[in-house]
């Protein structure tokens, strides 16, 4: 496909260490469902290689589902890099079910950029994303759920604008450093008043 075929698609960014828990091969299976009902994106999937899944096991695992034409593998990208990344995308997807997943950065990251934000209830996430409101919550390991979830997103360009300012609003009001600093000392306070 070329680029400036690509560019008339809507794009998807997966930003993540490479592992199956934190849902790329979900993320890739509803990939799949979303080319059988005809839908136009592109997916940048961008993330350290592990043990698990280096390079040549995510190519294969994207050619075993002839996906070559529009999911990009980035590698890892930081600072002004990512931030990019995160620029030139529409939404941003993570069907994570790591067991260890607590409060992910990368949701704050991609709603700073007024991206709407798919995940799962895994750990805080739902604390983070309003589901309907900045970004939807899908049921983890569900590839149909996911691609239910991104096709909505995907025809609907209103719905990403106005879940997208939502969820900068949201980042605003809530994640930014000021907020946590804020609410630091505020616990603090508590703790010293109680003694």
């Amino acid at each position: 496909m070329s680029e400036e075929k690509m560019c008339t698609s809507v794009r998807m960014v997966f930003l993540s260490n490479l592992l199956e828990s934190k849902g790329i091969l979900d993320l890739l299976d509803a990939l799949v469902l979303l080319r059988q009902r005809d839908c136009p994106f592109v997916c940048d999937v961008v993330g350290a290689e592990t043990a698990e899944m280096d390079r040549e096991r995510l190519q294969e695992e994207i050619g075993k589902r002839k996906l070559e034409e529009v999911v990009l593998y980035r590698g890892c990208l930081y600072g002004e890099d990512k931030l990019q990344i995160l620029k030139t995308a529409d939404f941003f997807v993570f069907p994570t079910y790591y067991p260890n997943e607590c409060f992910p950065l990368v949701l704050l990251e991609a709603m700073a950029q007024g991206l709407p934000c798919i995940s799962t209830d895994e750990g805080a996430i739902p604390d983070i994303i309003d589901d309907g409101e900045t970004g939807f919550i899908c049921e983890k390991k569900n590839p149909q759920d996911l691609a239910d979830q991104m096709e909505t997103l995907i025809k609907d360009e209103t719905l990403r604008r106005k879940m997208g300012t939502a969820g900068r609003k949201k980042y605003e009001r809530d994640f930014t450093l000021a907020c946590f600093e804020q609410r630091f000392v505020q616990c603090l306070k508590a703790v010293l008043s109680e003694e």
